[in-house]
């Protein structure tokens, strides 16, 4: 059986438990917050909802890595800790990169091809090829979440979806 040592588990690596990843997401809320002030006061809502998760969230994480009063309560009601049983393996750098590029492939999917057509292209192709399940199961999948697509937001909601720069009037020119 292959796995993490007791070491490993004990000890993770300091890129792993240092400040850096609260910082960036801390950081990262900030900027869509700011950023998310220039669009129509209907349109800053939600950018402005997930600005402030990713700031509130950022903070709990960050808590989480410090010594400040109250981190066994924060670890405790939020599950933090890197010594807990959900967190054995410290994935190498090369995996964590290879996920990255996976979702910086979904943004400039959503924007070239728009959110109808990425999603279930995404899933299809991160859980054929990513997860190493069977094609029919990620086929299956993604064709679940595009029928969802449409029957919620197209239909129902009727809010058609971002169809991305080749696909809407204008596409490229407006950009």
């Amino acid at each position: 059986m292959s796995g993490p040592t007791d070491d490993t588990r004990d000890h993770p690596a300091p890129s792993v438990v240092s400040v850096w990843p609260a910082v960036v997401v801390i950081a990262i809320g900030v900027l869509g917050w700011v950023f998310a002030g220039a669009y129509a006061p209907e349109g800053r809502q939600f950018p402005r909802i997930v600005a402030a998760s990713l700031v509130i969230l950022g903070v709990i994480d960050l808590w989480s890595r410090l010594d400040l009063p109250g981190l066994r309560v924060v670890a405790d009601v939020w599950g933090t800790s890197f010594h807990r049983r959900e967190m054995p393996d410290v994935p190498p750098f090369g995996r964590e990169m290879g996920l990255l590029l996976w979702l910086l492939g979904v943004f400039a999917g959503v924007a070239i091809f728009g959110i109808l057509v990425t999603l279930p292209l995404f899933c299809l192709a991160f859980i054929r090829f990513r997860a190493r399940r069977g094609l029919f199961e990620a086929a299956a999948i993604a064709t679940c979440l595009f029928v969802f697509e449409i029957a919620v937001f197209e239909w129902l909601l009727d809010y058609e979806l971002y169809r991305g720069l080749l696909f809407s009037k204008g596409g490229f020119a407006r950009w």
